[in-house]
């Protein structure tokens, strides 16, 4: 079960990161695919709530049990609660971006779509190092 979770968890978190750079690619396109992207991009990041939810709430207390045993404890104390909070602000922002494109302002949803690109990359090394901090 764990391992299913986490797969879902780094394929949506690598489709958060993956989808918003196709489309900056290709903002200029009006074909209906992009579309569809546009659309898939926020709800990728809205449905990655939900492995990011039970990870953290079923298999993280081991995990930072591990950290604060160790001589990374700043991993837990800066890392983890600023991965957090910004996780949280991920779906909000690919749905700003989102909106801004559906009603035709494909200009200003550029610089929305690159941070939620570069927040998604910020939180996949943000945990990894909190990972492996736990080792």
């Amino acid at each position: 079960m764990r391992d299913l979770v986490l797969y879902a968890h780094i394929i949506l978190g690598l489709a958060t990161i993956a989808f918003p750079l196709i489309i900056l690619l290709n903002l200029k396109r009006k074909e209906m695919w992009l579309r569809l992207l546009v659309i898939a991009a926020p709800a990728a990041a809205w449905i990655l709530l939900i492995p990011a939810g039970k990870l953290y709430l079923t298999f993280y207390p081991a995990t930072k049990t591990l950290i604060l045993a160790g001589q990374s404890t700043w991993l837990h104390a800066v890392l983890m609660e600023t991965k957090e909070h910004w996780g949280l602000l991920l779906p909000i922002i690919a749905t700003t971006a989102a909106w801004l494109f559906l009603t035709g302002k494909r200009n200003e949803s550029k610089k929305w779509w690159a941070l939620t690109m570069i927040l998604s990359i910020f939180l996949g090394v943000m945990g990894s190092t909190i990972t492996g901090g736990a080792s």
